[in-house]
Order: structure tokens, then sequence, then C-alpha cells
């Protein structure tokens, strides 16, 4: 699957799915994924370290990961 699709997929299942997140990570996904900020802008809005904002990016991506490819 090329990364084009994989986001899409991704993006799908987060809309979807988006109740086994938390409050932090379901802001963290919204701004990445569906306003297309990059990490360090999150970092900046959310007032924390681009990589507290990776490592909630990688929770929730696992956390997803079980719905990902389901109807």
């Amino acid at each position: 699957m090329n990364k084009t699709k994989e986001r899409e997929e991704l993006i799908r299942v987060y809309l979807k799915y988006d109740f086994v997140l938390t409050q932090n990570q379901k802001q963290i996904m919204h701004l990445h994924y569906i306003e297309d900020l990059s990490i360090g802008e999150i970092s900046e809005i959310v007032v924390t370290t681009r990589s507290a904002v990776f490592d909630a990016i990688d929770k929730s991506r696992k956390k997803l990961k079980p719905f990902l490819n389901s109807k």
C-alpha cells in the first residue's frame, strides 16, 4: 500500500474509532491528519515538545492499528 493510501486509511479509521484515543491524542491526530500540520506546528499549538507530539501520534497509530482494513 502506498503512503497516500495508508494515510487515507488511517484518517478513515481515526474518524470512525477516535473513541479509543485520549482527548490529547484526538487533538494531535486531528491537527496532524485533518488540518495537515507538521509536528513542529502542533508542538507550538499544544505547547509541548516535538518528541511528545511524535509519541502521541505513534501511540495513536498503535491504538488504531487493530481497526485498519476493517470496513
